[in-house]
């Protein structure tokens, strides 16, 4: 996942084929609002994470607006369109990366999910 392995502390490694010794990883998820997208993107580039960025929508609690056109008003969509950025670590530097994107987002609100990596094979 992570290109320079003799320089970067948060080193994740593939495996050929599935193996006992990885079982110590962590996926972190974290849902943001669309302009938060780059924050949290820079912020794990400068400790050498690489990302996957997703589109989703939810039904939750913020509401979007939407103007039509020509001033017939405005109407509230029934989903929210959020961004999930997320990455792999070792287990021992999961706090450490949810600090870091905490300070990217500078007081803005979203939810990081951690869940357990059993393993990571290159196919």
């Amino acid at each position: 996942m992570v290109g320079n392995k003799a320089t970067l502390p948060f080193e994740v490694t593939y495996s050929e084929k599935p193996s006992m010794s990885s079982k110590s990883l962590k996926r972190l998820a974290v849902i943001v609002k669309p302009q938060n997208v780059e924050e949290i993107t820079s912020s794990l580039k400068e400790i050498g994470l690489e990302a996957t960025i997703y589109d989703v929508k939810g039904a939750g609690k913020d509401k979007e607006r939407v103007a039509s056109g020509r001033g017939s008003g405005t109407f509230e969509l029934a989903y929210t369109t959020r961004k999930v950025v997320a990455t792999v670590v070792k287990s021992g530097d999961t706090n450490e990366v949810v600090e870091r994107m905490k300070k990217a987002l500078a007081g803005e609100k979203a939810a990081v999910m951690i869940s357990p990596v059993d393993d990571l094979v290159l196919i």
